[in-house]
């Protein structure tokens, strides 16, 4: 009976948001597409079918870089040459005249270093986030990307609400420096939109209280930079329906800064799980997102994963956690380029104009 109450409650909800929303065009859509360019292979063929898929099937690019060239930035080097390079790379997969979200993130938990980058060095290892020189060198970090990438939106934290779970006594510190960090990117860009991303079934497991309490967080974001993946939930759309329900989720623009969902059925022996994803299920949820993208007039949609990255995890498998096996799946193409029924949703409203 509660269930039924909170999904009148949740309908009533929209369909107060749709009253005052502009009638839909069915030759535009208010919400810009696109990918994070995760390669399937490390190949330069993986390379360039991504780079060519991106520029076929989206108007948006994201790139996602966790961790921060720490080392450098406190030291005052220039990056190294093989970051740079892959940051070309990244940034030559963008459709032309597309729109750019970039991702960046500190670290969920303590100082990440970014790939291809120095290790930490000894003096910054014992520092939290809340630590001055941790926060300016992040600001530096930030900067250089922001120079780099020239982003329309920004995220400068990535899922960072699973810091309140993995290592509550950084949370405090993290709070710091996403508010000074974030203060003083926006001197400098007064009206580049910048947030933190959240990882929604972790939050919606948490209730009312882990809502709260993110809220430490959010309250100065610009908008609402929802990570969420269907099939990391037992009740799939229903972590989007609470957050729709809460106060930003009415208020703030909302963006999608990663999904995705599974489209075949993947054992993971470890965690003893299986990931239940079939063609139709994925189809059905990229209809669904898609659709109330244009209802609630979201700013924008990512798919993480384009095509399926079987070679790349047959590559990485030894060394890689078994988790990172379970986005595998959720390309909109499978590994052999096989196109899925989602693509077909995804491209019917690619085809319309997004608005300016």
């Amino acid at each position: 009976m509660n269930r039924l109450i909170l999904s009148v409650m949740s309908l009533a909800l929209v369909c107060v948001a749709d009253a005052q929303a502009p009638t839909p065009s069915a030759e535009t859509r208010p919400f810009r597409m696109g990918f994070t360019g995760f390669v399937p292979a490390y190949t330069k063929e993986g390379v360039d079918s991504t780079k060519a898929f991106c520029r076929k099937h989206a108007d948006f690019m994201a790139h996602h870089i966790e961790g921060a060239a720490w080392t450098e930035m406190h030291s005052g080097e220039p990056l190294p040459a093989k970051l740079l390079d892959s940051w070309k790379s990244k940034r030559g997969r963008a459709p032309d005249g597309g729109k750019t979200f970039l991702a960046l993130s500190p670290g969920r938990g303590e100082l990440k270093v970014c790939d291809n980058c120095a290790p930490l060095a000894k003096d910054l290892k014992s520092r939290g986030y809340g630590d001055a020189e941790v926060i300016a060198t992040y600001v530096q970090w930030c900067q250089k990307a922001i120079d780099y990438f020239k982003p329309d939106w920004l995220v400068i934290g990535i899922e960072m609400n699973e810091v309140m779970k993995s290592n509550p006594a950084a949370w405090s510190g993290y709070l710091k420096l996403h508010e000074e960090a974030r203060k003083a990117l926006k001197k400098d860009h007064p009206a580049l939109p910048i947030a933190a991303s959240f990882s929604l079934h972790t939050l919606f497991k948490g209730g009312d209280a882990a809502w709260k309490e993110w809220q430490r967080l959010d309250a100065g974001n610009d908008f609402v930079a929802v990570s969420y993946y269907p099939f990391l939930s037992a009740e799939r759309l229903r972590p989007i329906e609470w957050l729709l329900e809460r106060a930003d989720g009415r208020t703030k623009p909302i963006a999608f800064v990663e999904t995705g969902d599974a489209a075949e059925v993947l054992p993971m022996p470890k965690a003893k799980v299986t990931i239940q994803g079939s063609p139709a299920k994925q189809r059905d949820y990229f209809d669904y997102l898609l659709t109330l993208a244009e209802r609630r007039r979201f700013s924008f949609v990512v798919s993480f994963i384009h095509q399926d990255y079987d070679e790349l995890w047959e590559t990485i498998k030894k060394d890689a956690p078994e988790l990172f096996m379970a986005w595998r799946d959720c390309g909109l193409i499978d590994e052999k380029g096989r196109e899925r029924p989602a693509l077909k949703i995804w491209d019917q409203w690619l085809s319309r104009k997004a608005q300016p």
